[in-house]
């Protein structure tokens, strides 16, 4: 026979709301489904100086023509506040498909949601330090952190990067996951 409380609810059914309740309240007051490992505040690095230094192709003019006019619209969107769909969404390696699916301001700057998956047939480390950011005028973000995913082949983990990015500037998001070749994705661009 099953115990009850005052109530006439069963003990372990309490038993299972106060446990849930322990769960919410150790993680901070929020319930975070899936691995957060790869949401991190990356910061601005001092820009390179001499005539080796490269700069990203992030303007306009080195764009295709079919991406001027999505870039034009994506700039006048995050002007208004609002969010919008990157110029390159998808980069892919031998092991990993980087899906960067927004652009969004917020009061730090620029956050870059998207998601990871493991595309390869063996559990992959993603460590945060795989992705760089970088601006037009050359500056790389790099994250504080050291947090890093494990995936499972086929399995995902969100990504979302916080840049503080001086309006105006193009974005550049760079993987490097060795032995993968590093990829770049186009984020946004400068106008001209």
């Amino acid at each position: 026979m099953d115990r009850q409380a005052s109530g006439g609810v069963p003990i372990w059914i309490l038993g299972v709301v106060v446990a849930f309740v322990l769960i919410v309240l150790s993680s901070r007051g929020g319930l975070r489904l899936g691995n957060q490992a790869l949401s991190e505040h990356f910061a601005r690095q001092p820009v390179p100086s001499g005539p080796a230094v490269q700069l990203p192709q992030l303007d306009l003019s080195a764009l295709p023509a079919g991406l001027q006019e999505t870039a034009r619209e994506l700039r006048r969107t995050l002007g208004l506040g609002g969010p919008g769909n990157p110029l390159e969404p998808i980069a892919e390696t031998p092991r990993l498909l980087i899906e960067v699916r927004e652009l969004a301001p917020i009061s730090a700057g620029l956050a870059v949601r998207g998601v990871v998956t493991n595309r390869s047939t063996a559990e992959v480390t993603v460590p945060i330090s795989a992705f760089e950011l970088r601006d037009s005028m050359g500056a790389s973000y790099i994250a504080s952190g050291g947090g890093s995913a494990t995936l499972r082949p086929g399995e995902s983990t969100p990504l979302e990067l916080t840049v503080p990015l001086p309006e105006g500037l193009g974005l550049l998001l760079i993987t490097n996951l060795p032995p993968d070749a590093p990829v770049e994705q186009r984020l946004l661009a400068t106008e001209p």
